[in-house]
C-alpha cells in the first residue's frame, strides 16, 4: 500500500507553530546533523505541549515515526485539557474549537499513518476536522488528507487478492517447471507485498526462498539480492550467516546500493536515533497489542513486533517485549521462539525474571552479558 501521508507536510500549520516549522526545516537541510536537532527539541520538552510539539515534528523530519507517535500523543493530550478537554455536546467546544490543538491532531495523525496505523490515523482526522476556526484552506487540507488515507485503506484488500493470485501463478509454474528468472522475481515481489500487508513471517520465508537462488541468477542476481537485503532489514531472518552473506555479496556486487545505505549508520548520531526509533517501536507495539487485546488489531500489533524481534536480534526489549505479550495470552511456545531471536545483552534481574515464567535466554545473550 502506498502511503499518502509520506508527502504531508510536516508541522500541518507553521502559522500555528511556528518554531516546529523551523525545526522540520533545519532537519530536512541537515540529514546528517539530525540528532543534534532531536536533543536540543528533547531538552525543551517537558516545558509544555508547544515544546513538546516541536520536538514530536524533529522525529518526525528526522524519520522516528514511533518515537513522534509517543511525544506527539502527549502532546495533544495536555493540549486539549489545557484547552477545556473535549466537546460534550454536539457543537465543537474547547479543545474540539481550538485551531492550535487542530494542527497538532493533524500532526499526530500523520505520525500514526506513518507508524502504519491508519485507522487510527483517520480517528485523528476526524477529530481535527471538528474544528471550524482558523483557516479555511487548513480544514480542507484535513479533508483531502482523510480521502488520500481512506482510499489507501481500501486499497488493501485488492492489492491483497492480486498478490496472492500472483504468487500462486508463479508458484504453479515453478511446479510445471516452466518458471523463467523473471517469473520468480515477479513470485518474489508479490510475497513480499503480502508480507508487508500481513506483516507474516510465512510471507517472508517463501520470499527468501524464491530469493536466495534467484541471487545466483546472472541476468537478475542483482535486483534479488536488494530484495533480499531489504527484507532482512525490516524482517530478519531465519539463518543470521545467511543474512550476513546477503549482505556482503550485495556489497561487493553493488556497493553504492541505497539498500546498503539504509542499513548503515553513518556516525554515533544516526546509531542513536535507530537504537531509540527500534526502542519505542516496540514499546508502542506492545502497548497497543495489550490495549486492543479483543479486537482484530490485536494480533497484527503483535505480528509486527515479532518481526522487528527478529530483525533486531541485538535489541533485547523486541525479543522481551514479544515474548512477554505472548506469555500473556497464553501462547507459551511462541513466546520462547521470539526469545530465541535475542542475540543482545539482558541483565540477570531481566534473565531471572524470564526464568519465573518458564522462558529461557539463548546462550549468546549470556555470554554478551558476561563479556559486557
Amino acid at each position: 500500500m502506498q502511503d499518502p501521508s509520506a508527502a504531508w507536510r510536516v508541522p500541518f500549520s507553521a502559522r500555528a507553530f511556528p518554531e516546529s516549522a523551523a525545526v522540520a526545516q533545519w532537519v530536512i537541510r541537515n540529514r546528517h546533523e539530525a540528532w543534534r536537532a532531536v536533543m536540543a527539541a528533547e531538552k525543551q520538552a517537558e516545558r509544555g505541549p508547544e515544546h513538546r510539539h516541536v520536538y514530536g515534528v524533529a522525529l518526525l523530519a528526522a524519520g522516528l515515526p514511533f518515537t513522534a507517535w509517543k511525544v506527539l500523543r502527549e502532546a495533544e493530550h495536555e493540549a486539549s485539557e489545557a484547552a477545556g478537554g473535549k466537546s460534550e455536546g454536539l457543537l465543537p467546544e474547547g479543545a474540539d474549537d481550538d485551531p492550535k490543538v487542530r494542527a497538532l491532531r493533524a500532526d499526530f495523525a500523520t505520525a500514526s499513518a506513518r507508524c502504519g496505523l491508519g485507522q487510527m490515523a483517520m480517528n485523528q482526522l476526524l477529530e481535527a476536522t471538528k474544528c471550524l476556526q482558523g483557516p479555511d484552506e487548513e480544514w480542507v487540507e484535513l479533508c483531502q488528507r482523510g480521502e488520500e488515507l481512506t482510499a489507501a485503506l481500501n486499497k488493501r484488500e485488492p492489492e491483497r487478492s492480486l498478490h496472492r493470485l500472483r504468487a500462486a501463478y508463479f508458484a504453479e509454474l515453478s511446479e510445471r517447471g516452466e518458471a523463467g528468472s523473471l517469473h520468480r522475481l515477479e513470485q518474489a515481489k508479490s510475497l513480499l507485498a503480502l508480507g508487508d500487508l500481513d506483516h507474516s513471517m510465512a510471507g517472508f520465508d517463501a520470499a527468501e526462498d524464491v530469493l536466495v537462488p534467484l541471487g545466483e541468477d546472472e541476468e537478475y542476481g542483482d535486483v534479488a539480492l536488494e530484495l533480499l537485503v531489504g527484507m532482512h532489514l525490516r524482517a530478519g531472518a531465519r539463518d543470521r550467516e545467511l543474512r550476513e552473506r546477503a549482505r556482503r555479496k550485495l556489497h561487493r556486487v553493488r556497493p553504492h546500493s541505497a539498500v546498503l545505505r539504509e542499513g548503515a549508520d553513518a556516525d554515533d548520531g544516526s546509531r542513536m536515533l535507530r537504537d531509540l526509533e527500534v526502542q519505542h517501536t516496540a514499546g508502542i507495539l506492545g502497548f497497543l497489542a495489550q490495549v486492543f487485546d479483543e479486537t482484530e488489531h490485536a494480533r497484527g500489533y503483535l505480528d509486527r513486533l515479532f518481526l522487528l524481534a527478529r530483525a533486531h536480534p541485538d535489541q533485547p526489549h523486541c525479543a522481551v517485549g514479544a515474548a512477554l505479550v505472548h506469555h500473556a495470552k497464553g501462547e507459551h511456545a511462541k513466546a520462547q521462539m521470539a526469545l530465541d531471536f535475542l542475540d543482545g545483552p539482558l541483565g540477570d534481574a531481566d534473565i531471572a525474571g524470564l526464568a519465573a515464567l518458564g522462558l529461557t535466554v539463548p546462550p549468546s545473550a549470556r555470554a554478551r552479558r558476561a563479556a559486557g
